[in-house]
């Protein structure tokens, strides 16, 4: 880039002007997988939640 062209865009010197954008193509798993996925977390969650209130005390005073 010259200073010519630099007066030439007003003396904008954002990236853009002078470097075109890259877009990258991004690929993602069909919905029905990524949903299987979901579910699965969901019930390992809920397992471990289970496991950790076993753990944990509920908090009940005992008199």
């Amino acid at each position: 880039m010259d200073i010519k062209e630099i007066r030439n865009n007003k003396y904008d010197l954002s990236i853009s002007r002078y470097k075109p954008i890259e877009y990258e193509e991004v690929e993602y798993e069909k919905p029905d997988v990524i949903m299987e996925k979901v579910l699965k977390l969901e019930k390992d969650i809920e397992m471990n939640i289970k496991k950790i209130k076993k753990i944990i005390p509920n908090g009940k005073k005992k008199n």
